[in-house]
């Protein structure tokens, strides 16, 4: 993946000098941290799961780029968003950064709104930067001009793709050195500091820009996803989301509601209002909401769906169901916490065909995310085998870990 494009800047070799001389709990100034956490997001145990992310074209065609970046955000390619395509490229070129990298992290950061305030932590524009974590005493010299870090500059979607370009390079320039320096948790990549900082505290928001990185490269090289097969359910099938492996922090058989109940599904991190996709060819039997008590409403048309996404709900959210075969052997799927969704009951769909998005609707706690259900028969599986590896399995991620050990101090407590 090509993310670090030049050597470090001078001022790495004060980290080197920290670093051997044997002092790098000294740190050789106050952290550069946010004022307030990055939006939560599932990791894994070991970063080094993931495999390489895929390179950026040697050669940009920025009409191709324009439309993968357009998709990415779900805009018109004729709209107002899908037109800073030619500026992300051109601030990119300028700070020779990836373009593709700086487009998935204003969709992570604004979700691609140039006019973006952020409520709590005072970060502005598309890349959702914050001006006041720049302004540490005695940390290094910034690469851009530090009149262009206020609030007004950086509501400019030019000087903010600028701005933000230099400083991505900034960070995979040292983020080794920082990191050696400042310590924090386990990344792959600079990626990990935009968000965070010098002291890097998780590295889920890292998987979830690299992730929408992945889904702008495969839209701009035009790669669409052939079903396999899965032998489980014997018909052909894809994963619900795009730009495989995707992580899946929760798995069948979890404890909700403090215990109260076993989860049925599994959960497929991602961002808000990403494309939700048909597992197979079939026909949906069931658009709808879970009411807060429980009671299903279905049948509810795809045009007034939008109407439902801030009320009070039960646990699916709002959800959709797509039987894949019929009796003996019925296979049913169902894509839950949705944002909206764009199909009706009795609709035939095939499989990769985009029927939703997806949201946080019934979600009390967790980060964004798809709870997705296979049922064969009245039977619930383990969607992992159906998915196979495109998913990263529960097992993998912090999260888990958090569940086993939740379980382990019940168990004692209980002994």
């Amino acid at each position: 993946m090509r993310l670090v494009t030049h050597q470090a800047p001078a001022w790495g070799l004060l980290f080197a000098l920290v670093v051997a001389s044997g002092t790098a709990q000294a740190r050789p100034w106050e952290a550069r941290e946010p004022a307030v956490d990055p939006k939560p997001a599932h990791q894994l145990r070991n970063p080094a799961t993931w495999p390489a992310e895929p390179d950026a074209p040697a050669v940009i065609d920025e009409a191709k780029f324009t439309a993968a970046w357009a998709s990415l955000c779900g805009v018109e390619a004729s709209s107002t968003t899908a037109a800073l395509g030619p500026k992300i490229v051109a601030a990119a070129a300028k700070a020779k950064s990836d373009p593709f990298t700086l487009a998935a992290l204003a969709r992570f950061g604004s979700r691609c709104d140039p006019a973006y305030k952020g409520k709590k932590g005072g970060t502005y524009g598309l890349l959702a930067i914050e001006p006041g974590m720049y302004r540490v005493p005695g940390s290094p010299e910034l690469p851009v001009d530090k009149n262009d870090l206020t609030s007004k500059r950086l509501l400019d979607p030019e000087v903010n793709l600028a701005v933000g370009a230099a400083l991505l390079e900034m960070w995979q320039a040292g983020h080794k050195e920082i990191d050696a320096a400042f310590g924090g948790g386990p990344h792959r990549t600079g990626v990990a500091h935009f968000p965070w900082g010098d002291v890097v505290r998780s590295s889920g928001q890292e998987d979830l820009i690299l992730t929408q990185r992945r889904r702008m490269i495969v839209t701009y090289n035009g790669v669409k996803d052939t079903p396999r097969l899965a032998a489980y359910v014997g018909i052909p099938v894809v994963s619900p989301l795009e730009a495989v492996p995707r992580v899946a922090p929760s798995g069948p058989g979890d404890d909700r509601s403090g215990g109260a109940r076993r989860h049925a599904g599994l959960d497929i991190a991602g961002i808000i209002g990403e494309p939700v996709r048909a597992m197979a060819d079939g026909i949906v039997i069931f658009a709808g909401i879970n009411s807060p008590s429980k009671a299903r409403m279905s049948g509810i048309p795809p045009e007034k769906i939008a109407r439902y996404r801030h009320r009070r709900m039960g646990v699916g959210g709002i959800y959709v169901c797509i039987e894949h075969t019929p009796e003996p052997k019925r296979v049913v799927s169902c894509y839950m916490h949705l944002d909206r969704y764009n199909v009706a009951e009795r609709e035939q769909v095939t499989a990769g065909q985009v029927i939703g998005s997806l949201g946080r609707t019934g979600v009390k706690v967790s980060p964004p995310h798809l709870h997705f259900e296979v049922r064969i028969g009245d039977r619930h599986t383990n969607p992992l085998r159906t998915l196979g590896d495109t998913m990263i399995p529960p097992k993998a991620t912090m999260t888990h870990q958090y569940v086993v050990r939740a379980k382990r101090a019940k168990a004692r407590l209980r002994a």
